[in-house]
Protein backbone atom coordinates (compact mmCIF):
# COMPACT_ATOMS: atom_id res chain seq x y z
CA UNK A 1 0.00 0.00 0.00
CA UNK A 2 1.79 3.36 -1.29
CA UNK A 3 0.86 6.34 0.81
CA UNK A 4 -0.75 9.66 -0.90
CA UNK A 5 0.18 13.02 0.92
CA UNK A 6 -2.15 15.97 0.64
CA UNK A 7 -0.89 19.12 -1.43
CA UNK A 8 0.74 20.41 1.44
CA UNK A 9 3.06 17.91 2.06
CA UNK A 10 3.40 16.44 -0.96
CA UNK A 11 5.37 20.51 -1.48
CA UNK A 12 7.68 19.70 1.41
CA UNK A 13 8.73 16.49 0.33
CA UNK A 14 9.34 17.35 -2.94
CA UNK A 15 12.26 18.86 -2.08
CA UNK A 16 14.00 16.46 -0.61
CA UNK A 17 17.26 15.03 -2.59
CA UNK A 18 17.55 11.57 -2.81
CA UNK A 19 20.04 10.53 -0.44
CA UNK A 20 19.22 13.07 2.24
CA UNK A 21 19.32 12.17 5.73
CA UNK A 22 15.50 13.88 6.79
CA UNK A 23 14.08 15.02 10.53
CA UNK A 24 10.66 15.84 10.64
CA UNK A 25 10.01 18.11 13.67
CA UNK A 26 6.55 17.71 14.88
CA UNK A 27 5.69 15.10 12.97
CA UNK A 28 2.09 14.08 13.97
CA UNK A 29 1.30 11.17 11.91
CA UNK A 30 4.86 10.78 10.56
CA UNK A 31 2.97 11.35 6.65
CA UNK A 32 6.35 12.63 5.00
CA UNK A 33 8.87 10.14 6.68
CA UNK A 34 6.74 6.81 5.75
CA UNK A 35 6.51 8.50 2.35
CA UNK A 36 10.25 9.70 1.80
CA UNK A 37 11.06 5.88 2.94
CA UNK A 38 8.52 3.90 0.62
CA UNK A 39 9.69 5.97 -2.38
CA UNK A 40 13.23 5.32 -1.63
CA UNK A 41 14.12 8.93 -1.72
CA UNK A 42 15.57 8.54 2.07
CA UNK A 43 16.78 6.06 3.75
CA UNK A 44 17.50 7.25 7.43
CA UNK A 45 14.08 9.31 8.63
CA UNK A 46 13.77 10.67 12.16
CA UNK A 47 10.29 11.90 13.14
CA UNK A 48 9.86 14.18 16.30
CA UNK A 49 6.97 15.33 18.54
CA UNK A 50 6.59 16.68 21.69
CA UNK A 51 3.36 14.53 22.60
CA UNK A 52 3.31 10.97 22.81
CA UNK A 53 -0.08 10.80 21.47
CA UNK A 54 0.90 11.62 17.28
CA UNK A 55 4.24 9.65 17.98
CA UNK A 56 1.52 6.41 18.67
CA UNK A 57 -0.25 7.46 15.82
CA UNK A 58 3.15 7.44 13.91
CA UNK A 59 4.24 4.18 14.89
CA UNK A 60 0.72 2.81 14.25
CA UNK A 61 1.20 4.28 10.49
CA UNK A 62 4.56 2.70 10.25
CA UNK A 63 3.61 -0.20 10.71
CA UNK A 64 0.61 0.06 8.04
CA UNK A 65 2.72 0.96 5.29
CA UNK A 66 5.73 -1.83 6.31
CA UNK A 67 8.51 1.16 7.10
CA UNK A 68 8.69 1.13 11.29
CA UNK A 69 11.99 -0.95 10.78
CA UNK A 70 13.51 1.97 9.08
CA UNK A 71 11.71 4.75 10.38
CA UNK A 72 13.12 6.08 13.95
CA UNK A 73 10.17 8.00 16.46
CA UNK A 74 11.52 10.47 19.24
CA UNK A 75 9.74 11.55 22.06
CA UNK A 76 11.33 15.32 22.61
CA UNK A 77 10.81 19.08 22.28
CA UNK A 78 11.64 19.81 18.87
CA UNK A 79 15.48 18.84 18.23
CA UNK A 80 16.54 18.13 21.86
CA UNK A 81 16.93 14.77 21.15
CA UNK A 82 18.87 14.85 18.03
CA UNK A 83 22.40 15.11 17.02
CA UNK A 84 23.49 16.38 13.94
CA UNK A 85 24.45 13.18 12.31
CA UNK A 86 20.76 12.54 11.89
CA UNK A 87 20.33 15.17 8.94
CA UNK A 88 21.09 16.44 6.07
CA UNK A 89 17.55 18.30 5.37
CA UNK A 90 15.47 19.43 9.04
CA UNK A 91 11.70 20.20 7.94
CA UNK A 92 9.55 22.21 10.60
CA UNK A 93 5.87 22.95 9.08
CA UNK A 94 3.13 23.34 10.41
CA UNK A 95 4.12 25.47 12.90
CA UNK A 96 4.11 29.43 13.82
CA UNK A 97 7.60 31.21 12.99
CA UNK A 98 8.45 32.10 16.42
CA UNK A 99 7.89 28.41 17.65
CA UNK A 100 9.88 27.71 14.57
CA UNK A 101 12.73 29.96 15.26
CA UNK A 102 12.70 28.82 19.34
CA UNK A 103 13.22 25.42 18.05
CA UNK A 104 16.20 26.45 16.12
CA UNK A 105 17.93 28.97 18.59
CA UNK A 106 17.52 25.70 21.11
CA UNK A 107 19.68 23.62 18.25
CA UNK A 108 22.52 25.96 16.82
CA UNK A 109 23.79 22.95 14.90
CA UNK A 110 20.58 22.81 12.93
CA UNK A 111 21.28 26.45 11.44
CA UNK A 112 24.21 24.33 8.75
CA UNK A 113 21.55 21.92 7.60
CA UNK A 114 19.23 22.37 4.61
CA UNK A 115 15.76 23.67 6.34
CA UNK A 116 12.28 23.04 4.53
CA UNK A 117 9.90 25.67 6.38
CA UNK A 118 6.28 26.24 6.32
CA UNK A 119 5.55 28.95 8.72
CA UNK A 120 1.40 29.39 9.74
CA UNK A 121 2.14 32.73 11.41
CA UNK A 122 5.28 35.79 12.04
CA UNK A 123 7.01 34.48 8.45
CA UNK A 124 8.42 38.46 8.34
CA UNK A 125 9.60 37.91 11.63
CA UNK A 126 11.23 34.43 11.31
CA UNK A 127 12.46 35.72 7.62
CA UNK A 128 14.59 38.59 9.65
CA UNK A 129 15.97 36.14 12.50
CA UNK A 130 16.80 34.01 9.40
CA UNK A 131 18.87 36.44 7.87
CA UNK A 132 20.78 37.57 11.14
CA UNK A 133 21.32 33.91 11.53
CA UNK A 134 23.31 33.66 8.06
CA UNK A 135 20.69 32.35 6.37
CA UNK A 136 19.16 32.69 3.13
CA UNK A 137 15.88 31.79 1.47
CA UNK A 138 16.72 29.89 -1.82
CA UNK A 139 13.29 29.05 -2.72
CA UNK A 140 9.86 29.33 -2.03
CA UNK A 141 6.23 27.83 -3.12
CA UNK A 142 2.93 28.56 -2.38
CA UNK A 143 0.65 25.59 -2.49
CA UNK A 144 -3.35 25.23 -2.26
CA UNK A 145 -4.42 22.25 0.26
CA UNK A 146 -8.34 22.43 2.05
CA UNK A 147 -9.21 25.70 1.14
CA UNK A 148 -5.64 27.38 2.35
CA UNK A 149 -2.95 28.36 0.65
CA UNK A 150 0.56 27.50 2.60
CA UNK A 151 3.78 29.40 2.23
CA UNK A 152 7.24 26.93 1.85
CA UNK A 153 10.20 28.14 1.93
CA UNK A 154 13.93 26.26 1.36
CA UNK A 155 16.52 28.11 3.75
CA UNK A 156 20.01 27.66 3.69
CA UNK A 157 23.23 29.29 4.79
CA UNK A 158 23.87 31.88 2.85
CA UNK A 159 23.45 35.90 2.39
CA UNK A 160 19.19 36.72 2.62
CA UNK A 161 18.23 38.34 -0.57
CA UNK A 162 16.13 41.91 0.16
CA UNK A 163 12.57 41.33 0.80
CA UNK A 164 9.58 43.97 0.29
CA UNK A 165 5.99 42.36 0.93
CA UNK A 166 6.50 38.77 -1.37
CA UNK A 167 9.17 36.51 -1.54
CA UNK A 168 11.34 37.78 -4.43
CA UNK A 169 11.49 33.81 -5.93
CA UNK A 170 7.64 33.74 -6.31
CA UNK A 171 7.46 36.99 -8.23
CA UNK A 172 10.00 35.76 -10.32
CA UNK A 173 8.81 32.28 -10.98
CA UNK A 174 5.25 34.02 -11.39
CA UNK A 175 3.57 31.74 -9.00
CA UNK A 176 0.20 31.26 -10.14
CA UNK A 177 -1.18 31.59 -6.70
CA UNK A 178 0.23 34.45 -5.83
CA UNK A 179 -3.06 36.66 -6.50
CA UNK A 180 -4.92 34.93 -3.89
CA UNK A 181 -2.22 34.90 -1.73
CA UNK A 182 -1.63 38.47 -1.47
CA UNK A 183 -4.93 39.05 -1.86
CA UNK A 184 -5.58 36.81 1.40
CA UNK A 185 -2.25 38.71 3.23
CA UNK A 186 -3.74 42.21 2.23
CA UNK A 187 -7.76 41.02 3.93
CA UNK A 188 -5.50 39.45 7.12
CA UNK A 189 -3.35 42.63 7.46
CA UNK A 190 -6.20 45.41 6.68
CA UNK A 191 -8.13 43.98 9.73
CA UNK A 192 -5.13 44.03 11.97
CA UNK A 193 -4.59 47.63 11.12
CA UNK A 194 -8.39 48.46 12.03
CA UNK A 195 -7.46 46.65 15.45
CA UNK A 196 -4.58 48.70 15.84
CA UNK A 197 -6.10 52.01 14.63
CA UNK A 198 -9.01 51.44 16.87
CA UNK A 199 -6.63 51.05 19.98
CA UNK A 200 -6.07 53.78 22.25
CA UNK A 201 -2.55 54.33 21.98
CA UNK A 202 -1.02 52.02 18.96
CA UNK A 203 2.31 51.66 19.04
CA UNK A 204 3.43 54.17 16.73
CA UNK A 205 6.57 52.30 14.80
CA UNK A 206 4.62 49.29 14.71
CA UNK A 207 1.17 50.88 13.44
CA UNK A 208 3.93 52.42 10.37
CA UNK A 209 5.61 49.57 9.74
CA UNK A 210 2.36 47.41 9.43
CA UNK A 211 0.94 50.60 7.08
CA UNK A 212 4.30 49.99 4.70
CA UNK A 213 3.73 46.44 4.47
CA UNK A 214 0.15 47.05 3.11
CA UNK A 215 1.38 49.33 0.41
CA UNK A 216 4.49 47.41 -0.82
CA UNK A 217 1.26 44.85 -0.43
CA UNK A 218 -1.00 46.71 -2.88
CA UNK A 219 1.91 47.37 -5.16
CA UNK A 220 2.71 43.64 -5.36
CA UNK A 221 -0.82 42.94 -5.65
CA UNK A 222 -1.12 45.24 -9.04
CA UNK A 223 1.89 43.84 -10.31
CA UNK A 224 0.90 40.13 -10.17
CA UNK A 225 -2.46 41.37 -11.29
CA UNK A 226 -1.10 42.84 -15.08
CA UNK A 227 0.87 40.20 -15.87
CA UNK A 228 -2.00 37.22 -14.97
CA UNK A 229 -4.85 39.69 -16.84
Amino acid sequence: MQLKLSPRLQCIADYIAPGDRVIDVGTDHAYIPIYLLQQGISTSVTATDIRSGPLQRAAADARKYQVADRLTLLLCDGLAACTPELADTVILAGMGGETIQNILTAAPWALKKRLLLQPQTKQAELRAWLASQGLAIRDAALVHDNGRIYLVWLAEAGEMPPCTAVEPCLLAKRDPLLRPYIEDRIKRLRKQLHGMEAAQAPDPAVLAARKGEMAELLKCYEEVTAWQA
